[in-house]
């Protein structure tokens, strides 16, 4: 590590008491945090063309003042507890955090958070570390292992014919491998296609309410979005605009917030809608793998027969965001505009194209060929459908009649609050003052909620990562504020 210091020799100071000057500030301000390690006495000398022994003082006098302490053999680190506190705080820095504030300086400050009903979360005790560790072992120790290699664009071959054999079995999709594309996430997809089809005065229809994530990234190519309800059956494809050359983004197995599944009357509508406008279909499929009851339908894709729908996917919510490895799923006709459009967005320059990391899609291509991913699908259904249970059962205890949406699948249900309670915003109020964090319509990450008739009394519910006695305990604290 090199350090931004400047010394000046021309200056009253010694170049010894400006190094401790230099360092001493950087720790204080916080550039220089706790445990850091500084560099060594000989490397620092070099970079700041001094003395080694003047940087050797410089260390000395910082380690009297308490501002660094050496450790035998491993070098000299920034000190937990320095004597100088202002203006930056240890706390933080040893924390990672923001402090706390002291809830007896404000009577009115909320109780902790003892129950978190966030959507799309991911339960980290349930990552299956000893089988990826393995497999990342593996990987490591073959002869391909080589981090300075260019990849292909596309992604792993390997990891891309897995993909495409595990869409066959899960959603009934007869592709090649060759129609895959690797992303980092459904965003990148999203800019993909938004680079492909949008441009300024380009008509984009989406669904409300719907994903907060999508228009936005079209409206800044200066698309114009052309909102279309949605309600129990999914997206109103009787209402769809006649607008040639339209891209539509559409939830079709499981609507984005409302957990609606496309009919399939619906599906073959909007095929016969997307040939008559000379339309594309842009199919978001955040998580179908969580189904409870019942099989996820094929995915639109297998329906097109004119190479008018596109389908993305990412592995974030089954494996963990921090994989960061999605993919696109292209008519062939679409492949090569859709590379160059990835290469626009993630790539300076074509022939040092790698794309997504080798050695995470490597290791994810050997999960999915050995069993592991379907195993660990099972485990995650299984935990998942015990803590909907759970919830369900809880809320059909304490609040009845209870109408409850969004059950079948996914990892967050809708709850329409009963005529009895209050609106909304005002439970999510009370909810805040037992420590309880639920989500309303007005959640960021949903838009246009203004389309749902009652929008402001329904609440979203995320279970994936709360274990089922903190859902117990976080309804019987709602019961005794929700009145």
């Amino acid at each position: 590590m090199q350090l931004s210091f400047e010394l000046n020799p021309s200056a009253v100071d010694t170049l010894q008491m400006q190094l401790v000057g230099e360092i001493s500030t950087a720790i204080t301000s916080g550039r220089l945090v706790p445990g850091t390690c500084l560099p060594g006495t000989r490397s620092l000398s070099q970079q700041l063309g001094v003395s080694r022994n003047t940087v050797l003082l410089a260390f000395s006098a910082l380690e009297a003042e308490g501002f660094v302490e050496t450790r035998e053999g491993a070098g000299t680190y920034v000190s937990n507890y320095w004597p100088e506190l202002a203006p930056f705080d240890a706390s933080i820095a040893k924390t990672d955090k923001a402090p706390v504030p002291d809830a007896s300086a404000n009577t009115n400050a909320s109780p902790p958070i003892f129950c978190d009903f966030q959507l799309e979360a991911v339960d980290p005790e349930l990552f299956p570390t000893a089988t990826w560790r393995r497999l990342m072992m593996r990987r490591m120790q073959s002869s391909d292992f080589n981090l300075s290699k260019v990849g292909d664009p596309r992604g792993v071959l390997e990891l891309r014919q897995a993909i495409a054999r595990f869409l066959g079995a899960s959603r009934g999709m007869k592709l090649e491998p060759e129609q895959i594309l690797i992303v980092s996430s459904i965003q990148q997809a999203t800019n993909v296609v938004g680079q492909m089809f949008v441009s300024p005065g380009s008509p984009v229809i989406v669904e409300r309410p719907g994903c907060s994530l999508i228009a936005p990234i079209y409206s800044r190519a200066g698309a114009e979005i052309l909102p279309v309800p949605t309600d129990q059956d999914g997206l109103r494809v009787d209402l769809l605009p006649n607008r040639p050359n339209s891209l539509v983004a559409v939830t079709p197995e499981r609507q984005f917030p409302m957990g609606a599944t496309l009919s399939t009357p619906r599906r073959q509508a909007l095929l016969d809608w997307a040939e008559r406008m000379d339309a594309h279909v842009f199919e978001v499929d955040f998580d179908s793998e969580f189904r409870y009851e019942g099989s996820p339908k094929p995915a639109l894709q297998s329906l097109d027969q004119r190479g008018r729908f596109i389908y993305s996917a990412a592995f974030a919510l089954t494996i963990g965001p921090g994989l960061r490895i999605g993919f696109l799923v292209l008519p062939p006709k679409l492949v090569d505009p859709a590379l160059e459009a990835l290469r626009l967005l993630d790539h300076a320059y074509p022939c040092q194209s790698q794309g997504a990391p080798w050695l995470d899609q490597a290791v994810l291509c050997d999960f999915l060929e050995s069993g592991g991913y379907e195993k660990h699908l099972r485990r995650l259904r299984k935990t998942y459908m015990a803590r909907r249970d759970t919830l369900v059962q809880a809320l059909q205890r304490f609040f009845e009649p209870c109408d409850l949406s969004g059950t079948t699948s996914g990892t967050h249900l809708i709850l329409r609050l009963p005529a009895h309670l209050p609106d909304a915003q005002t439970c999510q109020a009370l909810a805040r003052s037992v420590g309880i964090k639920v989500n309303t319509m007005m959640l960021e990450t949903v838009t246009g909620p203004e389309f749902l008739p009652d929008w402001n009394r329904y609440i979203l519910l995320g279970y994936a990562d709360l274990p089922e006695h903190v859902i117990k305990g976080a309804v019987e604290r709602l019961a005794s504020v929700w009145k």
